[in-house]
């Protein structure tokens, strides 16, 4: 078994109102408390001897009330894609940059 690693050790603050974990950023905007995540998808047929087309993807989840519950939404939906998908995703890092026309929510649902 592995040990638990709390949150506030996953997660580094980055100002007051922003918190990242590798691929995930959780903001708040607009009175609430949204988590973005951005990966990568590959096609899951690519023939024998070709390298898979990566497409860029970014999912924004949310609103919250707190940022915990935005931070454990971001960590589910890596872990479930990850599960889902397998060696068909990759996941970026995270993007600080304001992103105030992405929210709210524009994602790609799955």
């Amino acid at each position: 078994m592995s040990r638990h690693i709390p949150r506030h050790a996953r997660w580094n603050r980055q100002g007051p109102n922003a918190y990242t974990s590798g691929p995930a950023v959780v903001r708040f905007h607009k009175g609430a408390w949204w988590a973005e995540v951005a990966y990568e998808e590959s096609d899951p047929e690519v023939p024998p001897g070709q390298f898979p087309l990566w497409h860029a993807r970014h999912k924004t989840l949310g609103p919250y009330r707190r940022p915990r519950n935005a931070m454990m939404a971001a960590e589910e939906f890596i872990l479930l894609l990850g599960r889902r998908l397998g060696e068909n995703v990759r996941f970026e890092t995270a993007d600080l940059a304001p992103s105030s026309e992405r929210l709210p929510p524009q994602g790609r649902d799955l």
